[in-house]
């Protein structure tokens, strides 16, 4: 039988569609080639005789997880070329990962590190340069906070990039300095300082670096991702790895600068590629992270009074950006995690919908970590979707966590409010960020979310991981759901995860992975 008209049939366990209709026990799915013919329980859906059979007894059949946030070309790169400090539990660990790496690297060349979380340290401050220079005299350093906004460099990094006690924090963005002046080596929002002079990637690591990443969505049973932010590199580098076999998930590509303004000089808009290279939204930055404390936050951080966080960008500069990629035809996706940030964001799609009214816009605010119940309400009538990451909850929620802290306990219960975004009617697509990329991670962080009444139930918790991550990408008709017409992006999970607690739903691990109707991911 030719690959286009193979047919397999799913067998057993309980489906989970992601539609947000109730779980269908001991369940049977029909693929034929690349597309899902059938579902529905066992005994009522019939089974071609020629149809090869996958027992998934015990489990749990979902559609493919769709990453609407994730930088996956940048993870991957990561991957092959930093330290991972993520697995770090005090700054001693981490300056020992650092370490090690100079003690292999040749004199002269960058180390660079990434992932680092002093919020789960003892010591809970972030790394300086006094930290780094003792053991790092020949080697410039580079260690990035886990949320990509605060960086540290070390006295030779700082060198080679310019930066002095003369030099001027740049607009939307910060260095650090001690009592006398001096660059401490942290930037915040600022990295770009120093990136100009860090040689960049090959196309080399690059695909060996899309490799990996794609090895590791499979084995989490991630069939998407939305990647936030490219310039021209990331974009011949999907489009290589596309052409040489070595993408194996869909991507919708979010662009950023000077290649979305060429992309829009080209007249191209969102929805150009295929179904499984996609071109996706322009992707603007209004504010930096509560990590970082530079979120734009209308009242001072708690753990820091002296500060309400940045606007990385002007207001009226992203609007003009806003405004022309939404007229051009692009979806727009606003990096906005602060209420002050949330709500210049929100104005801004309002005024360009009003002078430009589009319908289906589906532009996108990414991340809405603190917001009002005003905010909410005005998602809901312009119709924006809100692309949250839950892994972030599960991360630096609760009690004595990082979000308590930066914003106190009253409004830590503004913080995520996934139940009340849900109630409101308002499309919640939920991804990773990369902190980390997994998403059953993800769904146990909704489950169990620290704050009570913005949780939200696993039927619910998974349609916000595949159909809506999928309507995020104008793609609800091709993917996000296991429903008769649609490609067959489907995983098999190894628990059934309507018969344990909430709290365990972490644990569970991906039996197989299904991609266009083949099997990608095995775990056996």
């Amino acid at each position: 039988m030719s690959p286009e008209h193979r047919r397999v049939a799913i067998l057993g366990g309980t489906l989970i569609d992601g539609t947000g209709r109730p779980p269908v026990r001991d369940c049977s799915v029909i693929l034929e080639g690349e597309r899902i013919v059938a579902s529905g329980r066992k005994g009522e859906v019939e089974v071609p005789r020629d149809a090869e059979i996958i027992d998934a007894s015990g489990g749990t059949l979902l559609p493919g997880f769709i990453d609407a946030h994730t930088h996956f070309l940048w993870m991957g790169i990561g991957m092959v070329r930093f330290v991972d400090m993520s697995s770090a539990r005090s700054l001693s660990e981490a300056l020992i990962q650092v370490e090690s790496r100079l003690r292999e690297t040749p004199k002269g060349e960058w180390v660079l590190g990434r992932g680092w979380d002093e919020s789960k340290w003892p010591e809970r401050r972030y790394i300086t340069k006094e930290d780094i220079d003792p053991f790092s005299p020949n080697h410039p350093v580079m260690l990035t906070r886990v949320d990509g906004h605060l960086v540290t460099l070390n006295s030779k990094a700082l060198e080679l990039a310019g930066i002095t006690r003369d030099t001027p924090d740049p607009p939307g963005g910060k260095i650090d300095r001690d009592p006398a002046g001096e660059p401490t080596g942290i930037l915040r929002d600022a990295s770009h300082l120093v990136e100009r002079v860090i040689p960049p990637p090959s196309m080399e690591i690059a695909l060996e670096g899309l490799r990996m990443a794609c090895d590791l969505a499979l084995s989490l049973g991630c069939t998407g991702i939305h990647d936030a932010g490219l310039d021209s590199f990331g974009l011949e580098a999907y489009q290589t790895a596309l052409e040489k076999g070595i993408l194996k998930v869909r991507a919708y590509l979010m662009v950023r600068g000077e290649t979305a303004k060429a992309a829009e000089g080209l007249s191209l808009r969102t929805g150009f590629g295929s179904d499984f290279l996609r071109l996706g939204s322009v992707k603007l930055i209004m504010d930096g992270s509560l990590g970082a404390r530079t979120a734009a936050l209308f009242e001072p951080y708690q753990d820091d009074p002296s500060t309400k966080g940045l606007l990385v960008t002007r207001p009226e500069d992203l609007e003009e950006e806003a405004r022309r990629a939404h007229r051009k035809g692009f979806q727009v996706a606003i990096h906005a995690i602060g209420d002050r940030g949330i709500e210049h964001s929100i104005n801004i799609i309002e005024r360009i919908l009003r002078e430009s009214p589009r319908r289906d816009h589906r532009h996108r605010i990414e991340h809405c970590e603190v917001m009002t119940t005003n905010q909410i309400e005005r998602l809901r009538q312009l119709g924006i979707i809100a692309s949250m990451q839950p892994n972030f909850v599960g991360e630096w929620s609760g009690p004595g966590g990082m979000y308590e802290a930066r914003l106190g306990a009253e409004r830590l219960r503004m913080n995520n409010p996934y139940r009340a975004l849900l109630d409101e009617g308002i499309h919640v697509a939920f991804g990773s960020d990369c902190m980390p990329f997994n998403p059953i991670y993800g769904l146990w962080s909704a489950l169990n979310h620290p704050v009570k009444e913005s949780r939200i139930g696993l039927v619910e918790a998974v349609r916000c991981y595949t159909l809506e991550a999928a309507y995020a990408s104008f793609m609800e008709d091709l993917t996000g759901s296991i429903e008769p017409g649609k490609l067959a992006d489907i995983v098999i999970l190894d628990e059934d995860l309507t018969s344990i607690m909430p709290d365990r739903v972490r644990d569970v691990k991906v039996r197989m992975t299904i991609v266009n109707g083949k099997i990608l991911y095995s775990k056996d």
